[in-house]
C-alpha cells in the first residue's frame, strides 16, 4: 500500500507520479508518529533509489478507524502535504 502524489523536492523539481510509503510507525496508547519516504515515482522507490523527501507526522490513535495501515494512509490524504493522494 502507498500513495501516489504530484509534489516539489526539496531541490524544486517537480515529481507528478511521486510515490509515498509509510516507512516506519510508532507510539504510546495516545499517538503515534508515522515515517513517510516520498520517492520521485514507483520505479524509483522499487530501484531502491534515494527518496526525494522525507516526513514525520503525529496521528492521535482516535482519528484511526479500522485496520490500522489503511487507516493510517486515510488519515495522512487529509493533510495538506498530500492533497489530491490516491492509494496504489
Amino acid at each position: 500500500m502507498a500513495l501516489k502524489l504530484a509534489v516539489q523536492t526539496q531541490f524544486g523539481v517537480p515529481a507528478p507520479q511521486a510515490y509515498a510509503r509509510i516507512t516506519n510507525f510508532f507510539g504510546t496508547k495516545d499517538q503515534i508518529q508515522v515515517q513517510v519516504a516520498i520517492h520521485y515515482d514507483e520505479s524509483a522507490r522499487h530501484g531502491n533509489m534515494a527518496t526525494v523527501k522525507e516526513n514525520a507526522h503525529y496521528i492521535g490513535m482516535e482519528d484511526l478507524k479500522g485496520d490500522l495501515i489503511p487507516a493510517i494512509y486515510e488519515v495522512l490524504k487529509t493533510y495538506s502535504d498530500y492533497a489530491g493522494a490516491v492509494d496504489v
